[in-house]
């Protein structure tokens, strides 16, 4: 239903032709200027998201080109918009190839200026906004050729404080409205304090969490569940006591994944464990949330060599045993590197399984109430 341009340079269909509909560097004239936007998506995608067959070059590497492009055809100023980790920002600002660079992905807030390029992040959700004012003085040097000065400006916009458009916020209304018929309905009361921020679901053992893997594991039967705390996604706490809504499990699971199940060694469990932690300083949304297992793990040991202790029930991990396994059809599918959730049996796909977020309400509409909390399922080792 969007009206406006979609763009980036470095996706492709599966064999290297162009994605209809997608568009790649504009130029518009602004003030006499000539102005390039290099849109450029994360090439970690097809790691963290459903990608299908799309292909993602090189994020950094075909940002820089395209800038150069873009310079080398008559590009005034050379703005980059990409989606990529600040790993990423930091390499394209070092490159000098933009002069200014917006970036997303990361969830955080940031600006920057080292004298060439400007850089902003500007957090999630519109809840903070950094336009970037550029005043540009065209001129000539002595030798009669054109020359372009500019110094940025940064402003900062909490969004908390902005007046709502009147004509968007009538249609935000009429939304609204439709969707309270159907999800302000309580389905129980919670006993415990639940958390669901960012921080806490993708670093550590989250009641949230553990209500949602256990509600995975209860619908299937299996032995173990698992979801990953990228997925969790309201960001928000609640208090003992609060009526918990159909609003807000279906606010936490968003992405309409399915519960699946399926039999794994326990080897391929423990690699998705490691996997799991792998990136947890970096706040990867591969931190798992687990039901029915408990494991230790030392982020200050290198990847692949983190985790240690892992109690399925109150049993020592076998590598060889079988077992049960539930987990989401992202998941399984390999999505956020969970490639060892993957060649096992499976018990209940993605066609025969229900909503994850449908496990969860009826999880909780079943007692009534949420009463586990953070019980040492994942206890952090090394002081991190």
């Amino acid at each position: 239903a969007s009206k406006y341009p979609w763009a980036a340079i470095n996706i492709t269909n599966a064999d290297g032709s162009p994605v209809e509909g997608l568009g790649g560097v504009m130029v518009k004239e602004v003030g006499g200027l000539k102005v390039a936007l290099v849109p450029v998506a994360q090439d970690t995608t097809p790691e963290v998201a459903n990608a299908g067959d799309l292909r993602f070059l090189p994020t950094v590497d075909t940002a820089v080109a395209a800038a150069e492009k873009a310079r080398e055809d008559g590009a005034d100023i050379v703005v980059g918009v990409v989606q990529t980790d600040m790993s990423n920002d930091r390499k394209l600002i070092a490159s000098h190839a933009f002069d200014v660079i917006l970036s997303g992905d990361d969830h955080s807030y940031a600006t920057a200026y080292d004298g060439v390029t400007a850089y902003v992040e500007t957090s999630m959700d519109a809840r903070f906004l950094s336009p970037v004012d550029l005043t540009v003085e065209i001129g000539q040097d002595d030798d009669g050729k054109r020359t372009i000065d500019w110094v940025p400006a940064f402003r900062f916009i909490d969004t908390a404080s902005v007046t709502p458009d009147p004509e968007t916020q009538a249609k935000v209304d009429e939304f609204q409205k439709q969707l309270d018929e159907s999800l302000n309905v309580e389905i129980g009361t919670t006993e415990v304090p639940l958390d669901s921020r960012r921080n806490v679901v993708r670093a550590e053992e989250s009641a949230m969490g553990n209500v949602i893997a256990d509600a995975m594991r209860a619908a299937t039967g299996a032995e173990i569940g698992f979801t990953n705390g990228g997925g969790i996604r309201a960001d928000r706490t609640y208090d003992a006591g609060l009526k918990l809504t159909r609003r807000d499990i279906l606010t936490e699971l968003p992405f309409g994944n399915v519960t699946v199940m399926t039999e794994l060694p326990g080897s391929q469990i423990l690699a998705a464990l490691e996997n799991g932690v792998s990136q947890v300083e970096k706040g990867a949304g591969r931190f798992p949330q687990v039901s029915g297992i408990s494991f230790a793990f030392d982020a200050s040991a290198p990847a692949g060599s983190r985790v240690s202790e892992v109690m399925v029930g109150d049993q020592p991990l076998d590598l060889d045993k079988v077992y049960t396994v539930a987990t989401n059809d992202y998941m399984l599918a390999g999505g956020d590197g969970y490639a060892a959730l993957g060649g096992g049996k499976v018990i209940v796909n993605a066609g025969n399984g229900s909503l994850m977020a449908n496990d969860v309400i009826d999880y909780i509409a079943a007692t009534g109430k949420v009463t586990t909390g953070v019980e040492g399922r994942i206890r952090k080792l090394g002081g991190n």
